[in-house]
């Protein structure tokens, strides 16, 4: 089965879509202010994302990831449990008003960015297909020895560390780059091979089940689903089973382990804390599921935008959260652009800043809003853009600072990457932005603009110049002599 990849939304279907979904929320005791807000969110989000170029360019992958991530999963979830849409938040009036003007916001900086972005990008055509191998193996190898090895120097190379963990994306690309080699070499028939697989499990376990990461245990399997997404790859039965039974074991066991792991003592030691730590909660999955939806209740917090808990569908909704957080702000909590200045230093390296300080401003913002204790200074909250936009500076912050930021930001990935579905690159930068585009924050923006930019740069060196030494140590072999499958068009 192919799965279309969003290149452009039917304006009509989603016109219909969104008057269905405005009826339902009538029907269901929705007030009409609202009720138009969602309606307005919908088409406005569906010409932006159309006239951004869909999933192929960076404005438009942004747009969609938030409107979806963000918005259009809560208010259709909502409606399908059939509560009020503005039931369960303190500000609803407002938070759909920032909602309307923050994609209206998105929608002109995307339109403006096309003007000033080079009609040919500077990391498009530089790895040829025969080149493709050897650098998913060389980025994959790499990805797992050179951090060890840093380490191995000992405490005179802590900066050389932070550094290269900083930039290192490089099993991410190395999956890409595997993937989109092995689709294109065989025709669509396959998408992986055993170093892929290997490369995957590997990030899998070391960096989400020990380190307790969520992002970590989906860089893998999103990595492979992207790439393998924009070839137009044949997903057999089998492969969208395995997804959606990877989907409900990740929300039911691997969100409690991670949310319940990183909290309890030692889960800041070193490796055989953590295995300890791992050992325990997976060897008890039921128990450990139970123990969090015992947590969940005694505790929605934030996450209450439903009337009961609704388990995984919790995590797939800033609704509510955002609204919290707009509403602290028209209580006259106006944070000023603080956060942002932060941002902006936080890019200058540790190699001239040792003592950098770090500020978790979803921590701070959560304390504001009145949602953790006063001795909780490590947990964060992720809100979207436009509603941490909303808070530092009001409606300036939602019409002016944000649609700048949008604008560099698409001006600059555009001008790098082009086509996202022609480099490996692009790809990379879609998974940042899955990510990012929803949680991150306006400052979030800062951080593609900066350290994600680094990152993509030197994974795009790294893989032309260095992986292919690292290949050959592996392989033997500077490269694989191409088969005469020309590949799959990504058209």
């Amino acid at each position: 089965m192919r799965i279309p990849f969003p290149v452009r939304i039917p304006f009509y279907g989603a016109a219909i879509f969104a008057t269905a979904l405005f009826a339902i929320q009538r029907i269901e005791g929705t007030p009409l202010y609202f009720c138009a807000g969602s309606l307005l969110f919908l088409l406005i989000a569906t010409l932006a994302f159309n006239t951004a170029g869909g999933l192929t360019r960076t404005s438009g992958a942004y747009i969609f990831f938030y409107a979806v991530l963000d918005v259009v999963i809560g208010l259709v979830y909502k409606a399908f449990l059939g509560e009020p849409a503005d039931s369960n938040l303190s500000d609803p009036h407002t938070t759909i008003e920032v909602y309307v003007a923050g994609i209206s916001a998105m929608f002109l900086a995307a339109l403006v960015s096309r003007r000033f972005s080079r009609k040919t990008p500077l990391l498009a055509g530089i790895l040829k297909e025969d080149q493709m191998y050897p650098a998913a193996i060389g980025c994959i190898v790499a990805g797992i020895i050179v951090a060890p090895i840093i380490a191995l120097l000992g405490p005179n190379a802590v900066r050389i560390q932070t550094a290269f963990n900083q930039l290192n994306l490089l099993i991410p690309l190395g999956v890409i780059l595997g993937v989109l080699d092995e689709i294109r070499r065989s025709g669509g028939r396959r998408s992986v091979n055993l170093t892929i697989v290997g490369a995957m499990i590997y990030y899998f376990v070391m960096y989400g089940v020990f380190g307790f990461s969520k992002q970590g245990m989906l860089v893998g399997p999103v990595c492979w689903g992207i790439a393998a997404w924009s070839q137009r790859y044949r997903f057999s039965r089998a492969q969208l089973a395995g997804f959606v039974i990877g989907a409900v074991v990740f929300f039911r066991y691997l969100v409690p382990y991670d949310q319940i792991a990183r909290g309890l003592p030692g889960a800041a030691e070193g490796l055989g804390a953590r295995l300890k730590i791992a050992s325990e909660l997976l060897a008890e999955p039921e128990k450990t599921h139970t123990d969090f939806v015992d947590m969940s209740e005694d505790a929605r917090g934030l996450g209450s935008y439903y009337n009961t808990s609704q388990g995984f569908w919790e995590r797939l909704q800033f609704i509510s959260a955002d609204d919290a957080l707009i509403n602290v702000t028209d209580e006259g909590k106006v944070f000023g652009l603080l956060p942002l200045e932060g941002e902006f230093l936080n890019t200058v390296p540790h190699v001239f800043w040792p003592d950098k300080p770090t500020i978790n401003f979803g921590n701070v913002y959560a304390h504001e809003i009145g949602n953790f204790t006063e001795d909780d200074t490590t947990t964060g909250i992720s809100f979207s853009p436009t509603a941490e936009a909303y808070h530092l500076a009001k409606w300036t912050g939602v019409l002016f600072i944000a649609p700048l930021l949008w604008f560099l930001f698409f001006v600059v990935y555009d001008s790098l990457l082009g086509d996202l579905r022609l480099t490996a690159w692009g790809l990379l930068a879609t998974v940042a932005i899955a990510h990012i585009a929803p949680e991150g924050g306006i400052g979030g923006v800062v951080g593609l603009l900066s350290f994600y930019a680094e990152a993509i740069i030197f994974g795009v060196v790294f893989a032309t110049r260095v992986a292919p030494l690292f290949a050959e140590s592996v392989t033997g072999t500077r490269g694989r002599v191409p088969s005469n499958i020309s590949g799959v068009s990504a058209s």
